[in-house]
């Protein structure tokens, strides 16, 4: 099956080769926005505004990790600040580049990882849409942690047997993001093994949590999750930044119609779908919380390739990100599924068939 849509996205290649050209230039235009952008002041602002600091707070005086000031808002939990204190005693400068080269190496690991799952050339195409994607190049330049969030779906995608929600359930414990809530309740309904091992997981963090650090630092977490909707983004790329106030009912809207959608289908493109309809429905949308759709954008290149393909110049023109997101909601929707991945006693590309989507 898998030699089959390898053969099948050649295919593609060759006969809209135009359009894949096209969205290749996107691609490398965006990139080299964001790099741009970031040179002038922005890079790793992430980084150093937060995590370094959180580190060093955590080591010198824990009750100040959430003393918020112009400079300093660390939005993640104790345990987070515990991963970050390594690089506390570095300068900021090395230790910049060490969190850079450390993501770069993950999202490395995740474009080998999908393309693995291709066959032939096909796989290399598939790597190279991973590393370029500009979702990705934009966590990379401001020094976020969303590449970790695409690690952690890439497993939720590979692993079934409740790996993945081991996986999913130390990201909601380390640094939890607004739309994974949709993917929360898509696991509870339609995976509720990896649903349970991820609660699981989160709750035993949790206790340990209040053993080691005591409940005021983990209630001071808690409440930072209000600060975001009490001020306004100017990088908001939702429907909020787009529409206003309006946009908030258009956002709710689309993705209760997403939502529902994601509830039907149980494999590569619900897990999609539910994290569209999460990117939708959010109070505030950073274009790096995108990333994470490049694990699930494998399943759609299975069998519509050139349906995609006019799609990066959307996230070129900044204003229609939101219709680009509603457009990838509907070809993931008409799309079928992949074949489960193989399991340990298979061989590469054995599994089940692919469901069938809407016609």
């Amino acid at each position: 099956m898998l030699a089959s849509a390898g053969r099948t996205l050649r295919r593609a290649w060759l006969a809209d080769r135009s359009l894949l050209l096209l969205a290749g230039v996107a691609f490398v235009l965006a990139d080299a926005v964001i790099v741009f952008v970031a040179a002038r002041g922005d890079f790793a602002i992430d980084f150093t505004c937060c995590y370094q600091q959180a580190g060093q707070r955590l080591l010198d005086d824990p009750s100040t990790l959430y003393a918020w000031t112009d400079t300093y808002t660390f939005r993640y939990s104790p345990w987070a600040a515990v991963l970050f204190t390594p690089l506390a005693g570095l300068s900021e400068t090395a230790a910049v580049w060490l969190w850079l080269a450390l993501k770069v190496a993950v999202a490395t690991v995740v474009a080998v990882g999908l393309g693995r799952r291709w066959s032939g050339d096909a796989r290399w195409l598939v790597a190279g849409i991973v590393l370029f994607f500009p979702p990705i190049w934009h966590d990379l330049a401001l020094g976020n942690v969303s590449v970790f969030t695409v690690a952690v779906l890439a497993v939720l995608l590979a692993r079934r047997d409740g790996v993945g929600g081991v996986a999913f359930g130390l990201l909601l414990l380390l640094a939890p993001k607004p739309h994974l809530a949709v993917l929360v309740l898509w696991l509870a309904i339609r995976r509720p093994r990896d649903a349970v091992a991820a609660l699981a997981t989160l709750g035993v963090g949790i206790v340990a949590g209040v053993l080691v650090f005591g409940p005021d630092p983990w209630l001071e977490w808690l409440a930072t999750f209000r600060e975001p909707l009490e001020r306004t983004f100017t990088a908001n790329i939702g429907f909020s930044g787009l529409l206003g106030p309006a946009g908030v009912v258009v956002g709710v809207a689309a993705a209760v119609v997403i939502g529902a959608a994601a509830l039907a289908r149980r494999g590569d493109i619900g897990l999609g779908l539910s994290l569209l309809a999460g990117l939708v429905l959010g109070p505030y949308t950073f274009i790096h919380y995108l990333a994470g759709l490049v694990v699930v954008i494998d399943a759609v290149l299975r069998s519509r390739p050139r349906r995609l393909a006019p799609y990066p110049w959307l996230l070129v023109v900044f204003p229609l990100i939101p219709v680009w997101l509603l457009a990838l909601a509907w070809t993931m929707w008409r799309s079928p599924d992949s074949p489960d991945p193989p399991s340990p006693s298979n061989g590469p590309g054995e599994g089940a068939p692919p469901a069938a989507g809407p016609s």
